[in-house]
């Protein structure tokens, strides 16, 4: 799939951007439109090569890491690896292609990918930026083996104590980490403290809160029942999964300057008139739909007791309703950096 190009720039000055859209009320389309209905890695000595960070965990038929066993919810097998590629795409389409928007400059030499994942991310930006060591760190091995010179990865928990040097890095990327930190403001400053003078931090994430703005999202929606479960799974964990509002305060909190925060609506589904919102809304929700059961069934089954089936019954309730266009739903995707002052 093609980004988006700035080529959209073209575009007849009248016409508002995309960004301009999902900020304000989403024009619903209510006219139907036919053509959208339907290996091992580098491990570095931060942490010992053992055979328990490859002996993976199955449950319910997923795979979970073995480091750290319980740090993080979600399983790390191909299917839920395709749908982290599938949002890495998503987040490039809606922000015209870039892979972040902090004003890093040209001349980075020393990155960081918290919680990497499938590596993306990581390599995508080795290879715009090959004077740059790019590092992505995540709880498993699951990165390819063949990777820009310039890239490497670690099995590493973030959530302990960093062992990279002080002052280290131009640029700090953090990504769909949601339900990973139990405290972000002290996040936040193991990032300053590693960060150059002048370095910057960014986190993007998309949040689970559901909305609409024409009341057609019901009370007794599943979308608002998945906002209660994942309360009581963060709450368990010691983990929250929903700080939208404050994420922007812990950044600062934790000493960073000249913080900026996008906010952009992400529709859920097609229903959306403009293309192109529309286009984000079909990304939206067939990631959520790769994703769903991985996101939610460890929590729902280890953390909050509810039987395998249950949960899957809970799921296809999820599933109804996403691919249920007459629910205008969106939710929110934040794009927050921040600078360590100059010294």
């Amino acid at each position: 799939m093609t980004s988006s190009s700035p080529a959209a720039a073209q575009a007849p000055p009248a016409e508002p951007t995309a960004s301009e859209l999902a900020e304000g009320t989403i024009e619903v389309d209510n006219d139907a439109d036919s053509s959208y209905s339907s290996g091992l890695t580098h491990v570095t000595d931060s942490t010992s090569l053992r055979s328990s960070i490859l002996s993976y965990k199955w449950e319910n038929g997923r795979r979970y890491h073995a480091f750290e066993d319980g740090a993080y919810w979600g399983p790390n097998d191909d299917r839920q690896q395709d749908a982290e590629d599938l949002m890495h795409e998503m987040y490039r389409i809606v922000l015209d292609g870039r892979l972040y928007e902090a004003p890093i400059g040209d001349n980075v030499q020393s990155v960081l990918d918290v919680g990497c994942g499938t590596g993306i991310w990581a390599i995508n930006f080795a290879d715009q930026h090959p004077s740059a060591e790019v590092i992505g760190v995540d709880l498993s091995p699951i990165q390819p083996n063949f990777v820009p010179p310039n890239c490497r990865f670690e099995v590493d928990d973030i959530n302990k104590d960093w062992t990279y040097p002080e002052n280290k890095f131009d640029f700090v990327h953090v990504r769909a980490m949601t339900g990973c930190i139990p405290d972000w403001t002290e996040f936040y400053k193991k990032a300053f403290k590693h960060l150059k003078p002048g370095g910057w931090v960014e986190h993007v994430e998309l949040w689970g809160i559901a909305k609409s703005d024409d009341g057609s999202l019901k009370e007794d929606s599943p979308y608002r029942k998945w906002v209660e479960v994942f309360e009581k799974i963060g709450a368990a964990l010691g983990k929250p999964f929903f700080l939208a509002d404050k994420d922007a305060d812990f950044i600062r909190a934790a000493g960073f300057t000249g913080v900026v925060e996008r906010r952009i609506k992400m529709p859920i589904g097609p229903w959306p008139k403009d293309k192109r919102l529309k286009n984000w809304g079909l990304w939206n929700r067939q990631f959520l739909l790769e994703g769903l059961e991985g996101f939610s069934i460890r929590g729902l089954t280890g953390l909050l007791g509810w039987t395998y089936e249950e949960a899957q019954v809970f799921l296809v309730e999820v599933r109804n309703e996403l691919k249920n266009t007459s629910v205008h739903a969106y939710g929110d995707l934040t794009v927050i950096y921040g600078q360590k002052p100059k010294e």
